[in-house]
């Protein structure tokens, strides 16, 4: 176990933000830019030091796309697509079952991939498995139930529900930098520095919880305090224990801030594409995995109903239809676009920076994967969902 995250969230705040040196940051700046890289493209073996996340791989089971009853050039028009948006995988599972795995740039079934924001939907089921289990007493709890140092203040009020539906009321602790990288700015600071845990719990109140959805990778940071908190295990442990063994995943690795510290939860999880299969499947089976129920099914169905801040969103993932049409934004919006509305009905939607995708669309049990390390040519959220599901044959009806 390591240090209290209590202890050195105090430790570090009695100390302004902005004027602690950190070899660490100086480090991995320099090397991000001896590297050339943006969070996009920087290499899995790039970080250091990380957390490991033990699995208990179970092989992959496949069936054929007759089997399955998908079209064949469904697969191959949405395998075409996606070679030409700088994919580096596209599988796509049928109940369970892998029908369609390709790979390119390079890359095969074992080589990692940085799944980014996809991470942050792993959070939210662990959140659930939690209050199952009584560590956490329910979404409505304030955060300052865990994170005592809040109490007594505006922001401990903030109930966890409002910050699982990135609508917590507070600041973006960017300074107004945005998403720039530059050393200027607190969040590539936090990003790349020695302590994921000192900029979340800076963070201040700038509206009402549950009002106004905004999008804020911190407050996912500070979900992960709270479940590191209330369960007093370390997150990667968690993860391992309670949805990598229990699914049947390969080994997989998280970054840490420091050798000790804490890991990033909004993003990183350093893993195989092919396992998000069985993630995205947990959407489609009610929480389920060769049969046990790896997480609760009321809190599957609880995590896609839409947040009354934005209609889009559930508990840390996209649920259904998105922006549609309109001018197509540059590479990968925040919020996904679409040129035409979903054919499924139900879609729910992995979002990762870049373009890491998983859908999971429940009414034909379809799960749908797609990484890369590349900026594609003209992404549609669309495209891979549509071609897939028009493809796909259930009980004779397309």
């Amino acid at each position: 176990m390591r240090p209290s995250l209590a202890l050195l969230a105090l430790a570090v705040l009695a100390a302004p933000l902005a004027a602690q040196d950190d070899p660490l940051f100086d480090r991995r700046w320099e090397s991000l830019l001896a590297g050339g890289y943006e969070p996009l493209t920087i290499p899995v073996d790039w970080y250091d030091p990380v957390a490991e996340v033990e699995g208990a791989p179970i092989p992959v089971a496949t069936t054929t796309p007759a089997k399955a009853g998908i079209a064949p050039t469904a697969l191959a028009a949405a395998a075409s697509w996606a070679e030409a948006q700088n994919s580096t995988a596209l599988l796509v599972a049928r109940d369970g079952q892998l029908v369609f795995e390709r790979y390119w740039q390079g890359t095969g079934r074992d080589t990692r991939f940085n799944p980014q924001s996809m991470s942050k939907t792993v959070l939210a089921l662990l959140i659930g498995i939690a209050i199952e289990r009584g560590e956490v007493g329910s979404v409505s709890d304030p955060v300052s139930r865990y994170i005592t140092e809040w109490q007594g203040e505006a922001r401990g009020a903030i109930p966890l529900r409002a910050m699982l539906h990135m609508a917590s009321g507070l600041e973006q602790g960017d300074d107004g930098y945005g998403y720039r990288v530059t050393p200027k700015n607190p969040v590539v600071r936090h990003s790349l520095g020695g302590d994921y845990t000192r900029l979340p719990l800076s963070l201040e109140p700038v509206g009402a919880p549950g009002e106004a959805f905004d999008y804020n990778n911190h407050v996912n940071q500070l979900l992960g305090i709270v479940l590191e908190r209330a369960s007093g295990a370390d997150y990667e442990t968690l993860l391992s224990e309670r949805l990598w063994k229990p699914l049947g995943l390969h080994h997989a690795a998280m970054p840490l801030d420091r050798d000790g510290g804490m890991v990033i939860t909004s993003c990183c999880i350093l893993s195989r594409p092919v396992d998000w299969l069985r993630i995205g499947q947990l959407f489609v089976s009610g929480g389920r995995y060769a049969g046990r129920q790896v997480v609760p099914e009321s809190w599957i169905e609880e995590m896609l109903e839409p947040s009354p801040a934005y209609g889009g969103y559930g508990y840390q993932l996209w649920v259904g239809d998105q922006t549609i049409g309109g001018e197509r934004p540059p590479r990968v919006p925040l919020v996904p676009w679409q040129s035409e509305p979903f054919a499924a009905e139900r879609v729910v939607l992995l979002h990762g920076h870049g373009g890491q995708r998983v859908y999971a669309l429940p009414d034909k049990g379809l799960v749908i994967v797609r990484a890369a390390r590349a900026w594609p040519q003209s992404w549609d959220d669309a495209v891979l969902p549509n071609v897939i599901w028009r493809g796909a044959n259930a009980m004779g009806e397309n």
